[in-house]
């Protein structure tokens, strides 16, 4: 009989639970603060999330959370409001400056290619994203508030530096007149037309008459005027 009355008393209290979720599934303040942390992380992307503090409101299940974002070393507050254990209102201080800078990254401007004394590189997008690059190019850090465009032109733009320097070294061997310096390599055609090439895949452009029609962007002066001279005298060799 005993038993009988508490398996009763046991299925009344589950029936009451599930009848009156609220009784006995507790919300409170770090309850609040996680809801409103994951709405503002996904709402606003945000991942440094700061200094939350729940203040419980008139009513059982009401808070008003608030708290800060980091963002490129700045702090911005922001503040949720739950009703019921709902999040009803949300306020970033910071969201209207997020919105306008991801319009002035769309409309375009030119990344700043900053390198630094350590062989770093950072690349600053005009809505103040900044990413940085070791010395061999790999992306080291990126900005929290850059999107996935300023990514793509961040990369874009680094590419085009160490590509730059790595053809700038190449030419500074030719300069130098290192060891690392090769004879160009020529080149003609049955119709008399030549070509000389350089190791970097620079190549000039000759006609018949051995005068110069094109050289590649990628040739430097100098590499252009030891072309000349390298087809002056293959011609004058081959009495030309």
């Amino acid at each position: 009989m005993q038993h009988q009355r508490h398996r009763v008393s046991t299925t009344f209290l589950l029936t009451l639970a599930l009848a009156v979720p609220g009784t006995v599934l507790a919300y409170d303040a770090k309850d609040a603060i996680r809801d409103c942390e994951m709405r503002l992380r996904s709402d606003y992307d945000l991942t440094d999330l700061r200094d939350a503090h729940a203040v419980q409101l008139s009513g059982d299940k009401n808070y008003r959370v608030t708290g800060n974002t980091k963002i490129d070393g700045d702090k911005y507050p922001w503040t949720c409001d739950i009703k019921n254990r709902r999040i009803v209102a949300v306020d970033y201080s910071n969201s209207n400056r997020r919105h306008s800078q991801r319009s002035s990254r769309s409309d375009g401007g030119t990344p700043e290619v900053a390198p630094r004394r350590s062989g770093e590189v950072e690349v600053r997008m005009p809505g103040g994203c900044t990413v940085l690059y070791d010395r061999n190019g790999e992306l080291r850090n990126r900005g929290s508030s850059c999107s996935s465009d300023d990514r793509r032109r961040a990369d874009k733009a680094a590419d085009a530096y160490f590509r730059d320097k790595r053809n700038s070294g190449r030419d500074n061997e030719y300069a130098r007149g290192g060891s690392n310096e090769q004879p160009p390599e020529i080149m003609m055609g049955s119709n008399g037309e030549g070509e000389v090439i350089f190791k970097n895949n620079c190549v000039v452009y000759y006609n018949q008459r051995g005068r110069r029609t094109e050289a590649l962007p990628k040739c430097s002066d100098r590499q252009v005027n030891k072309a000349e001279q390298a087809m002056r005298s293959y011609r004058r060799e081959q009495g030309m």
